[in-house]
């Protein structure tokens, strides 16, 4: 192709009309319990995402090539990428603000992150087990991650009562809790103790010395009583498997 010619389709292309690019999904994020402004006292409960970026595909990509990275690390660094601010809270001043969500509102984020990066519908590509042919398969954030208002204030302490006929106070972990006992703890049973210890709300005067120990002394039966408490609440977005079936053979696909 000549100078002339080159410079003819140059023109012609700035000429033809822009395509249109559609808009990112919305940014908008509502949280369940959300984080305290310490300005103000005040809960936060409206956060702004934004979409990843090629730079941030690549630092995350360093995170997750270190040695015995978690995923309550990961997740960590993600949000802390993509979340913009939670209410007043401007997360690029305090990204350590996000550790003090709970893993509902974690997940919302993370969600949020996702939607706002590829839009609400992504199609994956999958092979049925059982009669081992491809399948177009789409997932809409919205529909199969959707997810119930909270049943109870999680702004408030949660009462459990003890075999003893003693109640307790306890709140829902966080992100910080989770990521203190991946790397602290030695056994299921350790990670048992550590989480009672940590998500265990005391009066002024009533906390012992020593939480986790009191934590271990508990019996197992108080123990798996508030466990189960702090696992039976329904909170925020399920991030797990979505179920879909073949269009081949009719047999579920797990996703």
């Amino acid at each position: 192709m000549s100078l002339t010619e080159e410079a003819d389709a140059l023109n012609k292309a700035i000429e033809d009309k822009v395509p249109e690019i559609a808009n990112p999904e919305s940014t908008h994020v509502r949280l369940m319990r959300g984080l305290v402004d310490p300005a103000s006292g005040d809960w936060q409960m409206d956060a702004q995402v934004r979409e990843l970026t090629g730079a941030d595909e690549e630092y995350l990509a360093r995170v997750e090539a270190k040695k015995d990275v978690t995923y309550a690390e990961y997740m960590s660094a993600l949000l802390k990428r993509a979340t913009v601010s939670v209410g007043s809270i401007d997360i690029s001043k305090d990204p350590s603000a996000l550790d003090n969500l709970i893993i509902g509102d974690r997940d919302a984020l993370f969600l949020g992150i996702i939607k706002c990066t590829y839009g609400v519908e992504r199609t994956f590509n999958a092979k049925c087990n059982a009669c081992e042919q491809k399948n177009d398969v789409t997932i809409n954030i919205d529909d199969d991650f959707a997810y119930d208002p909270p049943s109870i204030d999680f702004h408030k302490p949660i009462p459990v009562t003890l075999r003893n006929g003693k109640t307790i106070s306890l709140r829902l972990p966080t992100g910080a809790d989770s990521a203190y006992v991946a790397n602290k703890s030695t056994s299921t049973a350790n990670q048992t103790t550590l989480m009672i210890a940590r998500c265990t709300v005391w009066a002024d005067g009533d906390k012992p010395l020593n939480v986790e120990e009191w934590a271990r002394d508990l019996s197992i039966v108080d123990r798996n009583t508030i466990v189960k408490t702090l696992t039976d609440l329904t909170v925020g977005p399920k991030i797990g498997e979505v179920n879909v079936h073949c269009a081949h053979c009719q047999e579920p696909i797990r996703r």
